[in-house]
């Protein structure tokens, strides 16, 4: 008899366990729904890239432009993404990344066109050494005015526009996990990616095939003008 009651208190303990401490953590485990993924993150767009691009067709001398060394300025803006615990999310273009952005933009095709002019000026059998004067005097004496000056008032628009960057990333729709994939829809369009969150570090690693039903019109990632948001992987950091 007392052997009856000793086994029934110990089932009664460990289903005690089982349901507080012990039952909490195999919930959470095996059963709560993971979401790290939501609240602020921030990404950075590489557009040094875009400047060299414009720079180099605006030389208009392939072959010198060829030989031509930019220094190692990054140009970068700046994407904050937030997801809310409704099924909600935005992304926006961080504005006074843009500013800054413009000025290391700047500071890069500088170093492009004068390395530009040195190798015009060595064709033409002219070396600026042997002158005495830096490649910025030579420049401010043939055109009266700097090699930044006449960068300002005769270069090329160095970056997209604001306006233009806010079209491509400034977005905001609704969202639904399913295990490691994530579908985002706006605009009647919508995307299927698969997805990550590592320490304070949310990545897409790439498109997945939608499992969450019927998709809303074709795929962001096959919209042309969309391309430059989903390279992959797209690594976020927590805000």
């Amino acid at each position: 008899m007392r052997k009856n009651r000793f086994l029934t208190f110990m089932v009664i303990f460990l289903l005690l366990v089982i349901l507080t401490g012990g039952g909490l953590l195999v919930y959470k485990n095996f059963f709560a729904k993971d979401t790290s993924y939501v609240g602020s993150w921030s990404r950075e767009i590489d557009l040094r890239g875009y400047v060299i691009e414009e720079m180099n067709e605006w030389f208009k001398d392939p072959t010198t432009a060829a030989l031509v060394t930019f220094d190692d300025t990054k140009v970068t803006v700046k994407v904050d993404l937030v997801f809310t615990g409704d099924g909600k999310f935005s992304e926006k273009i961080d504005e006074k990344s843009f500013e800054e952005a413009k000025k290391s933009a700047d500071a890069l095709a500088l170093s492009g066109l004068i390395s530009f002019l040195e190798k015009r000026l060595d064709n033409a059998g002219i070396d600026s050494a042997s002158s005495g004067k830096s490649i910025d005097e030579l420049i401010e004496d043939a055109l009266g005015m700097s090699v930044a000056e006449y960068m300002k008032n005769s270069g090329p628009e160095l970056l997209p526009t604001l306006d233009a960057l806010k079209d491509m990333y400034n977005t905001s729709g609704t969202y639904e996990v399913k295990d490691n994939s994530m579908k985002r829809t706006l605009g009647g369009k919508s995307i299927c990616e698969s997805f990550f969150v590592k320490d304070d570090f949310l990545v897409f690693a790439g498109t997945v095939d939608d499992t969450f039903g019927p998709s809303l019109g074709k795929s962001i990632s096959d919209d042309e003008p969309l391309k430059m948001l989903y390279d992959y992987p797209a690594v976020y950091t927590k805000k």
